[in-house]
């Protein structure tokens, strides 16, 4: 390891910590993305132990590449030259590391470093790192290890997950999100409509569907908002831009019980935005006949997973950083829920229930009545780049 980088690096963690998160957890590209990452053939690593180059790019968390040494590479050759507009890692153990890399693209002639930095040692999960657009054929990781949270280096160069990003010629909030996530067995209440009775969009209609703020295409994903002030529901004093599931094609309410067959959700989010005096957000959830089961919600920096009404079940982490994208997961079988984050599991919680069905959006935990002001201003909200339910 380059002793005098770490030393330099060290020095100045701590006042460029704001910024550097900042920019990692930065908003979506101001145009529409498509990414551009490559297969595990076109992968390598100047070297690696038995985490080898290809699990970079296996959209699995369990799996990473690891190389030892200052200078350790993987290198991403994307076939030909492509405008690559920002590139997304995660780091192995990221919440505890804080890896020192530097992010390059090959011009054609020589290689371009577009970040060269610290990750924001707060998260496991992808963070984006943004540049300005420029074409490239080949996309390089190189590692200078690693700084330990609660103190001391290491020399590994381990990440989990690398993606390539590059804009597909759309505008911001190009199409609608039944372009970008399969909604076929959904439908979206919105915080809209008359007291107690808010909209809901349902199949046919959903397909073809799209309401900004509240449920809207940005980037690559789907922007769902819940203000203060929106409309709620009969049961409940909280607004909502959430999806439901359904099923028969969306013509009918999903319902199925904890203790027959196999089902899962998989919902990959951010939590972008929380409301004034009361900064709670749900952002996935199990609900059955009468109430939820477990959700995932996010107080303040404070990520939980819920179990009834017991809000700080499990704690995930204390340190998550708004517009990081995570990964959450339901697994319910034989009367239990599993709980994941980012691919590990975080609780197993045993109950038995019926009439069940999974939920995802932003379900804002606040209202006029304990956050301020009282206004479309004052939001909750979240971004979900893919949602799939399965059901065996």
């Amino acid at each position: 390891m380059k002793k005098l980088r770490i030393l330099l690096v060290t020095a100045l963690a701590a006042a460029a910590a704001g910024i550097a998160a900042a920019a990692i957890a930065a908003a979506p590209a101001s145009a529409a993305n498509v990414e551009i990452t490559p297969g595990a053939s076109s992968v390598t690593a100047s070297t690696s132990d038995s985490n080898v180059a290809a699990n970079a790019v296996d959209k699995n968390y369990s799996t990473r590449w690891s190389g030892d040494g200052d200078g350790a590479s993987l290198q991403l050759d994307l076939g030909s030259s492509k405008t690559v507009s920002h590139i997304k890692v995660a780091v192995y153990k990221g919440n505890e590391r804080r890896n020192d890399f530097e992010l390059q693209l090959w011009n054609g002639s020589a290689w371009a470093t577009v970040f060269d930095g610290l990750s924001s040692g707060s998260t496991t999960g992808l963070q984006t790192f943004d540049f300005t657009d420029q074409a490239a054929s080949k996309v390089r990781y190189v590692g200078h290890g690693y700084q330990v949270n609660a103190g001391g280096t290491g020399t590994w160069n381990s990440i989990t997950e690398v993606e390539v990003w590059g804009p597909d010629g759309g505008s911001p909030g190009g199409g609608v999100p039944a372009d970008v996530l399969d909604l076929t067995n959904w439908k979206v209440t919105l915080p809209t409509g008359s007291a107690g009775s808010p909209t809901e969009i349902k199949q046919p209609a959903l397909a073809t569907f799209s309401v900004d703020p509240y449920f809207t295409v940005v980037g690559d994903a789907v922007q769902f908002r819940a203000p203060v002030n929106g409309v709620t529901t009969s049961g409940s004093s909280y607004p909502r831009s959430e999806l439901r599931e359904m099923t028969s094609n969306g013509s009918a309410n999903a319902s199925w019980s904890s203790t027959s067959g196999t089902h899962t959700l998989v919902v990959s989010e951010s939590f972008d935005h929380l409301p004034a005096g009361k900064p709670q957000l749900v952002g996935a959830q199990i609900h059955d006949a009468a109430d939820d089961i477990t959700v995932f919600r996010l107080e303040g920096s404070s990520l939980y997973i819920t179990n009834g009404n017991t809000t700080h079940y499990k704690l995930v982490t204390s340190s998550y950083t708004l517009g990081t994208v995570y990964e959450a997961k339901f697994v319910v079988s034989g009367g239990q829920v599993k709980a994941y984050y980012n691919g590990v599991l975080q609780t197993t919680i045993s109950k038995s229930f019926s009439g069940a069905y999974f939920k995802a959006g932003a379900y804002t935990q606040a209202n006029c009545t304990n956050s301020s002001p009282c206004a479309e201003s004052n939001y909750g909200q979240t971004t979900i780049h893919n949602v799939t339910v399965t059901h065996s």
